[in-house]
């Protein structure tokens, strides 16, 4: 396997951090050359140093999106965290049906949205228990930065050990279908949702209208101090007034984020604008 060197490291951590705002400790090399040797395989006859600067030239752009949609942590499965599940029934949509049932509209936002798990988790535990909302206007949109990502999640296919993750079984015989060795969730749950390439520190759609949910669920962690206040400081403009903002069951905002808890001295983490 080929070695990164110092330099090297230097300039692919400056590379995310400008792409994605991923910060890239300097005790995670190893987790970098394990992840780029393919590409570099394919590319530059396994050198990896050489891989980082030839995707580090303006001119490479395509090879670049390679090369950190391949640093890209998609670690995510059906129904990660009972928190999402009990924060769901329990508190959000309920509330939510409340307030929104003069104009019956509801729409949620799965802002890193990696392969799909999450927000068809979404979709299901919708499906499954508010059966009122099918007379609703609700407005699903899940995005990524990641291309191929993004792909996987259109398409709703999964193998049979990302099933096993998290995805109860009688899930399993509602909303999917046998596809060779693969399951397919069913069209009319994929229908449901807009997948859109959304990168969270660049630009983001016109269009993109105020939520009444937010997830942002396992991704500020991995961004520098500066860029998760910027991120959350867009989510918060982003948000309606009486609106939610979902992360993941070890992460906490910052009081200058423009959100507080939902349940003052609760332990889950959902949050509401001020």
């Amino acid at each position: 396997m080929s070695c990164i060197s110092e330099n090297s490291y230097l300039t692919l951590c400056a590379l995310l951090s400008d792409q994605i705002a991923l910060s890239l400790p300097a005790d995670k090399v190893y987790l970098a050359e394990a992840r780029l040797q393919n590409l570099a395989s394919q590319h530059t006859r396994g050198d990896i140093n050489a891989l980082i600067e030839k995707a580090s030239t303006v001119a490479e752009d395509a090879l670049r999106t390679e090369l950190v949609e391949a640093m890209a942590i998609n670690e995510t499965y059906f129904f990660r965290d009972p928190i999402l599940s009990e924060s769901f029934l329990d508190t959000m949509i309920p509330t939510l049906l409340d307030k929104r049932r003069a104009d019956k509209t509801l729409r949620i936002w799965s802002a890193a949205c990696s392969t799909g798990q999450e927000i068809y988790s979404v979709a299901m535990l919708l499906d499954q228990h508010f059966p009122q909302l099918r007379n609703w206007q609700v407005t699903l949109i899940a995005s990524d930065f990641s291309q191929s990502a993004l792909s996987k999640a259109k398409q709703g296919c999964y193998g049979l050990n990302e099933m096993n993750r998290g995805l109860p079984a009688r899930n399993m015989a509602l909303y999917f279908e046998q596809q060779g060795l693969d399951w397919q969730i069913k069209t009319e749950i994929r229908e449901r949702i807009r997948f859109e390439k959304i990168n969270l520190i660049r630009e983001w759609p016109e269009e993109l209208p105020l939520f009444d949910i937010v997830l942002l669920r396992n991704v500020l962690l991995y961004f520098s101090m500066d860029d998760r206040l910027r991120v959350l400081r867009r989510v918060r403009e982003q948000t309606v007034s009486d609106g939610y903002l979902l992360l993941g069951a070890t992460e906490s905002l910052e009081k200058s984020a423009g959100f507080i808890p939902a349940i003052p001295r609760s332990h889950r983490p959902f949050f509401q604008p001020v």
